[in-house]
């Protein structure tokens, strides 16, 4: 099976069913086909600035998956023995980023499973040293469960050349579902206004978006934070999208040229990370999978939970994993 896993501006790559195979060197906003895959490049984004990489629900701890409460039981566990899924799903995910040199790296929740002080301290033990002070991550509903407090920051800013990150804490203490305070909606309006460049706010659980999701089966940030939120944010020109994690898919919405972004997980099928080209003319988003072997073994296993549901799921469309934002709305 080969499949289009992502388009940069001038790249792209293929899943052939073993491996990942990445071709550089294509022209930008052109239309082509490699290996019978037919594709078209992303629109040329300017001069390069700079590279942020992100990733969400990395779930160090985990050792079973395909689990949902009274509806199935896990798919896959852990067997004595064997190195945990999600240690090497990170260690892989870590390889491809650093491999990218990128400015700067964010990890935007679900750090660990049950939230214990030794999870976080495997998270920090995988990412800080490769990372160094280019990385910033916040925690999310799993690293919330048992009350131990860390990585609770309610807003960071990370300036790259080209952009500003805004990154805010939306889990708060044993609770699954996200909150946004009117004081983080005001710090991120002001961090706005105080920017010269494009804003891309960043969180763990996704916007609630009216029309596009039903509320009876919507678990991110509350409709009346979201609500507030977005009534804040529109009026700025300059913030072109919030981007998230938490569903374990790659996903978007569109609210009047602002983008509400959702990307998939580490730790299982996709495997997946983000990146962020930021150039004079704009700015692209490419989602990749993780390339090493024991992580594209382990993600297409997973690939199958929940009756074949998941792959499709968590994969979303092509569109919804590579497209460009301008540097205002």
């Amino acid at each position: 099976m080969k499949e289009l896993v992502s388009i940069g501006v001038n790249d792209v790559e293929i899943f052939d069913g073993e491996t990942i195979r990445r071709h550089d060197g294509l022209p930008p906003h052109t239309g082509g086909v490699i290996d019978g895959v037919s594709f078209r490049t992303l629109p040329d984004v300017g001069e390069h600035l700079a590279t942020v990489a992100t990733v969400n629900d990395v779930h160090l701890g985990e050792v079973e998956c395909g689990k949902i409460v009274g509806i199935a039981e896990a798919a896959f566990r852990v067997q004595p023995g064997e190195v945990p899924y999600a240690t090497y799903m990170s260690e892989a995910v870590i390889e491809d980023m650093a491999r990218r040199d990128p400015d700067a790296v964010i990890v935007k929740g679900d750090l660990t499973s049950f939230g214990t002080l030794e999870e976080f301290d495997e998270f920090r033990s995988l990412y800080e040293p490769a990372f160094g002070d280019r990385l910033t991550y916040v925690r999310g509903n799993h690293d919330s469960y048992p009350g131990n407090v860390y990585a609770n920051w309610p807003m960071q800013v990370i300036d790259v050349p080209g952009l500003r990150v805004v990154l805010l804490d939306t889990s708060r203490d044993r609770c699954a579902s996200g909150f946004l305070s009117s004081e983080q909606i005001d710090a991120t309006v002001a961090a706005a206004e105080q920017a010269t460049t494009p804003v891309i706010v960043m969180g763990h659980h996704p916007l609630f978006v009216e029309g596009a999701f039903s509320l009876d089966h919507f678990d991110g940030v509350n409709p009346d934070d979201a609500r507030d939120f977005l009534r804040a944010v529109l009026p700025r020109r300059n913030i072109v999208a919030y981007t998230a994690g938490h569903t374990h898919r790659c996903h978007r919405v569109d609210v009047e040229g602002f983008v509400s972004v959702e990307v998939a997980c580490v730790k299982d099928f996709p495997g997946a990370w983000a990146e962020y080209h930021v150039g004079t003319r704009g700015i692209a988003q490419i989602v990749h999978r993780a390339s090493r072997p024991d992580a594209i073994a382990w993600a297409e296993k997973t690939r199958t939970m929940f009756d074949g549901f998941y792959g499709t799921y968590a994969m979303g469309q092509l569109e919804e994993r590579c497209f460009t934002l301008p540097l205002e709305r």
